[in-house]
């Protein structure tokens, strides 16, 4: 291979890692509105060691940073992410908690973020069970089946079913508390 086409492939796999490793756009940081920028970043979750990537990133562009600023503002940030309620939505997303909440609210986090994950995992269990139901369904209806192994499979779908039933009237007994969860704390934020 010619010498130029192996420089431009290095040029363009350099210019996507470098691209790829920017927390922040070169108006970020020429805006230089690191409170915000923390408040941002405290509302999603991130860690205090966040500021140093963007810092990073901003170090081409000779922007200035506020490390002050930026704690300031994600401490901010964080009393928004770290509540009850919005912990119940990281967990039923499947988000991963990374530990950014501080020890005088992380109790009330955790407690809505396992109620959310608890809800998470048995929406998943119920779509791999409802899987699990047509193809064996599927392999029911073939012709080929010898009768040796209709009955495991017909047993293994009546299984399934129950199991199935089952995990519906759960997540609707889950679905109904994260409603009320939510509505009181919506009801708590008019007050």
């Amino acid at each position: 291979m010619p010498m130029h086409r192996i420089l431009i492939i290095l040029l363009a796999v350099m210019s996507i890692a470098l691209t790829g490793c920017a927390t922040l756009s070169r108006d970020e940081c020429k805006s230089g509105d690191w409170h915000k920028i923390g408040v941002q970043d405290g509302s999603d979750g991130r860690l205090p060691e966040r500021f140093k990537q963007h810092a990073k990133a901003c170090e081409l562009d000779r922007s200035e940073v506020s490390e002050a600023a930026y704690l300031s503002g994600r401490e901010k940030g964080l009393a928004i992410y770290c509540t009850k309620v919005r912990g119940y939505r990281e967990g039923a997303l499947g988000q991963k908690y990374l530990g950014a909440c501080p020890a005088q609210s992380a109790g009330q986090f955790l407690s809505g973020y396992e109620f959310g994950k608890r809800i998470y995992q048995t929406e998943r269990r119920s779509s791999d069970v409802a899987n699990e139901i047509f193809a064996v369904s599927q392999k029911l209806q073939s012709p080929k089946l010898p009768n040796a192994e209709r009955e495991p499979l017909l047993q293994e779908q009546s299984r399934l079913q129950t199991e199935d039933v089952r995990l519906k009237k759960e997540l609707e007994q889950l679905r109904t508390q994260a409603d009320t969860l939510v509505a009181a704390a919506r009801k708590k934020k008019k007050n």
